[in-house]
């Protein structure tokens, strides 16, 4: 088995519903249980990269995709009343994509990159990935020595309403170890600057009340009044999710590509993805980086 960590960096607010709900928010998005934190399921993923595959492989070389994401194919018989369906599963084993920095507003630095040692710790058990994650006490935050987050003379920083007292024992370790997951300049420029690390309980608190709420409506093209007012929930931009595929043995060979070769194809050469829903209106655009892990 082979594994490869994909990312993506949200360049626009992210929309993955969970359905509708009678609480304030009419259509949230997708959270893990347990922990309240925003994710990607591994449906949605695969649904992306199977429309991806198709794409970019095309119709000459179906067979790959097929190789990659399985298909149930309907083959044709022989007296024309219709054949059997033949199914097989695909030979990429995705994982749900979870959230490793989310953006919050800050007083001083205009935003933040938060995280905290539990999303670390998860983030190091998936990947294989080895770097020293400090201790954050609550109410308590590890920034840079001279992070734009710090107010002007005061040891303090302020993200959203709540002001945090700093440190910065580790904070350099854990930039080092996130800082090449996404090729984009506002990242890799500023994420030493601008890069939070809160206790568990302050970071679940900022996911679950800090994502973007916007009010939608629907208007009747006739008399051009409004005929459904309703809330939605996004995961703001430049918060960054990662996943792991890990290639697995080829469940048929009607393919000579290689499965390994093939998804690394097929990820470097959509550099941009579009997950979750409201496409024409612009959401779910994410930059995509790829790397391949050891085994």
């Amino acid at each position: 088995m082979k594994p490869h960590l994909v990312t993506l960096y949200t360049r626009t607010p992210l929309h993955v519903g969970c359905g509708t709900s009678v609480d304030v928010v009419d259509l949230p998005i997708m959270r893990e249980r347990i922990t309240h934190f925003p994710v990607i399921p591994s449906t949605s993923l695969k649904g992306v990269l199977r429309e991806a595959a198709r794409q970019h492989f095309g119709d000459e070389n179906a067979a790959t995709t097929r190789l990659l994401f399985g298909e149930d194919r309907k083959l044709d018989s022989d007296n024309g009343e219709g054949g059997k369906v033949t199914a097989n599963a695909g030979c990429v084993q995705i994982m749900e994509a979870k959230l490793l920095a989310f953006p919050v507003r800050s007083l001083a630095g205009c935003f933040a990159w938060l995280t905290c040692p539990a999303a670390l710790r998860r983030f190091q058990r998936d990947t294989g990935k080895s770097f020293a994650i400090p201790d954050v006490q609550k109410d308590q935050a590890i920034v840079a020595n001279g992070s734009e987050l710090i107010i002007q003379g005061q040891n303090k920083i302020v993200l959203e309403e709540y002001a945090l007292n700093t440190g910065n024992e580790g904070h350099g370790d854990v930039v080092a170890g996130l800082k090449d997951l996404v090729a984009d300049s506002l990242w890799s420029d500023k994420l030493a600057k601008r890069l939070a690390i809160l206790h568990d309980e302050d970071f679940q608190h900022f996911v679950s009340t800090c994502t973007e709420v916007v009010a939608r409506i629907v208007i009747n093209p006739e008399t051009r009044t409004n005929t459904n007012l309703f809330n939605q929930e996004n995961v703001p931009c430049e918060a960054l999710f990662y996943s792991v595929l890990t290639v697995l043995s080829p469940r048929r060979n009607d393919s000579a590509a290689a499965p390994d070769d093939s998804l690394t194809a097929l990820l470097t050469a959509n550099p941009t993805l579009q997950i979750g829903g409201d496409e024409t209106t612009g959401h779910g655009f994410c930059a995509v980086h790829h790397e391949t892990l050891n085994a």
